[in-house]
């Protein structure tokens, strides 16, 4: 009997405005059929993820590659990771200014020696393995831009830590029964220059192990101070079923961190499905090959 096959992604976990809820759908259901596509031709999780990972980033309506928020300084600074559940192999990159795919560069990374490259040298190491740098304001769209001017002219106080745009982000499980985790992000609206959030840290952002997946979305410092994308992971270890896994994790959130805001999708090698969050609204579709499909916000 063949081994069962799912994907599931996000689109962020944040106050979706009303006019941007048919796209932010739209992108999620397009990621997940590309996705989808690579695992139906014998495809790896891996290669399921960075492609609907890449969709997203591509598509300017999330916060991921083309059409992320801007720092404070008015320019877009990415970050992205991949985590294999099967070897616990993981590649991450953060600060980038001048990729146009941040998620093609950390599966690089995941090959090795390093887990993680940031700034500069990251973007270094992209023009060794043959991936093209861009000039930073072809990141930028005009409802960034315009946001950021906005920003500027009320005298640039510190937006709210749960605004704005969040991270994309996708778990796949591939017919050799692996689980893969991704995501990609621009981080918070108006952020220092530097700041990284938990997309790109192991155990925060996101984690695989052969009993699980785990991938978050939302206020990045608070998700980090409890290294949620772990927690829910170690509850499916502890034998929970992954709906009540990643309702328990968003609840921990919100109770071990005053504030704590976000979202988390989760898949398992038997192609089982979980989500949960606590922002007005969280972008997402999976199908599995159980005959699951769903999307939504």
């Amino acid at each position: 009997m063949e081994s069962s096959q799912a994907i599931i992604v996000h689109g962020g976990a944040w106050a979706i405005p009303d006019d941007q809820v048919t796209a932010h759908i739209a992108g999620c259901v397009a990621a997940r059929t590309a996705g989808w596509q690579v695992l139906q031709n014998g495809g790896s999780a891996l290669e399921a993820v960075e492609v609907a990972v890449r969709v997203m980033e591509d598509d300017p309506i999330f916060d991921a590659g083309t059409g992320s928020v801007l720092t404070s300084a008015g320019t877009v600074e990415l970050d992205a990771a991949l985590m294999d559940g099967r070897t616990l192999r993981y590649g991450a990159v953060a600060g980038l200014r001048r990729i146009r795919n941040p998620i093609m560069l950390a599966r690089y990374v995941l090959q090795g020696p390093a887990t993680m490259l940031v700034g500069t040298g990251a973007e270094e190491f992209a023009a060794t393995v043959g991936i093209p740098l861009c000039e930073n304001a072809e990141l930028i769209v005009e409802r960034e831009r315009r946001l950021w001017l906005e920003w500027k002219e009320k005298g640039a106080l510190p937006p709210p830590p749960t605004s704005g745009h969040d991270t994309v982000g996708a778990i796949a499980l591939d017919r050799e029964g692996n689980l893969v985790a991704a995501n990609s992000t621009g981080g918070t609206p108006f952020k220092l220059p530097g700041r990284v959030g938990d997309t790109p840290l192991v155990g925060c952002g996101l984690y695989a192990t052969p009993v699980g997946a785990a991938v978050c979305t939302g206020w990045g410092e608070s998700i980090t101070r409890v290294a949620l994308a772990r927690r829910v992971v170690e509850l499916l270890e502890d034998g929970l079923p992954p709906q009540v896994a990643a309702e328990r994790g968003i609840h921990l959130l919100a109770e071990l961190v005053a504030g704590g805001r976000g979202g988390v999708i989760v898949l398992t090698p038997n192609g089982e499905v979980g989500l949960a969050w606590n922002t007005s609204r969280m972008a997402y579709a999976y199908i599995t090959s159980h005959g699951a499909a769903q999307a939504g916000v």
